[in-house]
């Protein structure tokens, strides 16, 4: 089940037929927004002790919105947003968290 604060809460399902002819449910994956379709909330220099999670944490109070991050710095992987420390990271506003 996917929970209503997930990035894949409004992503479109897809059904097709598995081998043996059972239904096999899928998510569309959403295509990316832009970076400038996020408003950004404040600016965010990544430390050797950051994590995609702890960052989420801190700006929203969830550990599930680190994909709010990802989304609005282009990160196809959570761990390119904090690979290189001192990378400047926007942190946008909790749009779109349940």
């Amino acid at each position: 089940m996917i929970d209503r604060s997930s990035r894949y809460a409004s992503a479109a399902r897809a059904v097709t037929k598995g081998p043996d002819g059972e239904d096999q449910h899928h998510i569309v994956p959403p295509i990316l927004p832009h970076p400038e379709d996020h408003t950004p909330l404040q600016q965010h220099g990544v430390t050797d002790s950051d994590r995609p999670d702890t960052l989420a944490v801190r700006s929203y109070g969830q550990a599930t919105g680190w994909w709010l991050i990802a989304d609005a710095n282009t990160a196809a992987h959570p761990d390119q947003l904090t690979r290189e420390v001192g990378t400047r990271r926007v942190l946008p506003r909790p749009e779109g968290l349940g």
